[in-house]
């Protein structure tokens, strides 16, 4: 038993994605036609018929002084410590539009972001000033599109940036060296750094399986510098895909030059279970010298672009390119920070979600909306109970007894209006186990008060044979619904199990 008990000794070092983001904001993507520049508005625009969602994505992660500091799309930014809980500190101005990045300037802090201009700062949590357009060699003003800063060791600083010739419909990837002086000041470029080839590169072709050769996108640069070596990562085919993910090009020359396409190509691909696509975001360096990739997952329900985060490790190989040793990954992972001296295969803690694909028995469903699709391992679909259910429950026989330890659950928020005062709020629920004729309370959360749309918690290893759901209370107008429901642990070879055993 101590043997098998190992792997959840350190369950409270843990994660899960997608990542639990508290304060997820509210999707704009239909809004941003409305105004230039950094979004401020907050109340729907006329035009927008929409229904309310939420949605973040397009990670930037910026780590400094001992902390990770988060810039997605839609809103800005969030801290964290421990590299599990995550805070929200609203920055001023909030919301980047798409693909905010920044990086530290002569004592300051520099910003930018989708079709923006440049932003600056005294810390990394603003509040961010407009210090100006950028000029191009002609000294026209222009603002990038998925814009990526870099500093390199020597001061100089760069910008690359999604670019689409209409005239001959090529999409790319383009860089420039700004001044060191006036960083708004272009003085080399634009380069084609990364150039569309789908025929040659499955994973910029377009569709769940690639099939579309003709058509696809690069976008959402991000440039890292690891053991003088520079790494170009960015997303392809399209962020809505399943197939969405990310891809490396290196140079051993400079920022500019003498990329190279890596053969070890996507870095980050996943496209079925709650984690579809793994694109547009970064890989940047965390606590001792480890790497983390950040990337957007996919999760098209009520919007072509409703998306949330998710995170790996990364490795260098024998020849230098980068890889995700343990894969894009749905199961309880160590943060950074804890064994990272620890060899790849001991870093797996060997849990699975111990109710994917068991049939629940639910207190009720809405019609079209029935307990096995909170059970399906699918992020487009959920259970939701009848408006009139007291009880709302939610029970899954595991046909066995297992060493539960976490779990995961994916809300699905039914009825939101912002305009109306109908918004996110806490959910307020409890989860339990059942062994040998007992219910016993596994996690307590009644007395909830932190908003989370996707909530991971660990709790003290329990055997079970069965695991119970219940939703006690939610925001005032809401209904809650679930989109996955994950209780992970394994299998103990007891005599129980051995002989096949079960209640």
């Amino acid at each position: 038993m101590k043997n098998e008990m190992q792997a959840t000794t350190d369950i409270a070092f843990t994660y899960c994605n997608p990542l639990p983001i508290p304060d997820i904001p509210r999707g704009k993507d239909d809004w941003y036609p409305f105004e230039k520049e950094m979004f401020s508005h907050e109340i729907k625009p006329k035009g927008v018929k929409t229904p309310d969602y939420r949605s973040i994505s397009d990670p930037t992660v910026f780590y400094w002084d001992g902390r990770w500091y988060l810039y997605p799309s839609y809103g800005m930014a969030w801290v964290s410590d421990d590299f599990k809980n995550w805070k929200h500190i609203k920055t001023q101005p909030y919301c980047p539009k798409y693909s905010p990045c920044i990086i530290p300037w002569k004592g300051k802090f520099l910003l930018t972001s989708w079709f923006c201009p440049l932003y600056i700062a005294d810390s990394p949590l603003g509040p961010f000033e407009v210090l100006g357009e950028f000029t191009d060699l002609n000294g026209k003003p222009f603002t990038p599109c998925d814009p990526a800063l870099f500093i390199d060791d020597d001061g100089r600083i760069y910008l690359f940036a999604y670019d689409h010739t209409a005239e001959e419909d090529v999409h790319r990837i383009v860089g420039y060296e700004l001044d060191g002086d006036d960083p708004r000041r272009v003085i080399k470029g634009p380069v084609t750094v990364i150039g569309m080839d789908p025929l040659h590169k499955a994973w910029e072709r377009h569709g769940l399986h690639g099939q579309n050769i003709r058509s696809g996108w690069v976008e959402g640069p991000h440039m890292l510098k690891h053991e003088g070596r520079y790494y170009l990562i960015y997303a392809a085919p399209d962020t809505c895909d399943a197939s969405y993910c990310m891809a490396v090009y290196y140079s051993d020359v400079g920022p500019l030059e003498g990329l190279v396409c890596q053969k070890r190509n996507p870095l980050t691909f996943h496209r079925s279970g709650i984690i579809t696509g793994a694109g547009h975001g970064c890989v940047e360096r965390g606590p001792n010298g480890t790497l983390w990739a950040f990337y957007t997952i996919a999760c098209p329900y009520l919007h072509r672009y409703e998306r949330r985060i998710g995170m790996d490790l990364v490795a260098v190989d024998e020849n230098g390119e980068l890889y995700c040793p343990m894969g894009v990954t749905d199961t309880p992972q160590f943060v950074p920070g804890y064994r990272d001296g620890a060899a790849y295969e001991e870093r797996d803690l060997g849990l699975v979600s111990l109710t994917g694909a068991v049939r629940p028995v639910a207190s009720s469903s809405e019609e079209g909306r029935d307990a096995v699709y909170a059970t399906d391992e699918n992020n487009l679909s959920f259970w939701l109970p009848k408006a009139d259910d007291d009880v709302r429950s939610l029970e899954c026989d595991l046909a066995g007894e297992f060493e539960t330890a976490a779990c995961r659950i994916f809300w699905r928020e039914v009825g939101l209006d912002y305009e109306n005062g109908v918004t996110p709020a806490p959910v307020k629920y409890i989860v339990e186990g059942y062994r040998a004729g007992k219910w016993f309370t596994l996690l307590d959360m009644r007395e909830n008060d932190s908003e989370k749309n996707i909530d991971y918690q660990t709790f003290a290893p329990r055997l079970c044979s069965k695991v119970r759901l219940k939703i006690v209370g939610c925001g005032a107008g809401l209904r809650i619904g679930v989109i996955d429901f994950a209780v992970f642990g394994k299998m103990i070879l007891n005599e129980n199990n051995l002989r096949g055993n079960k209640d």
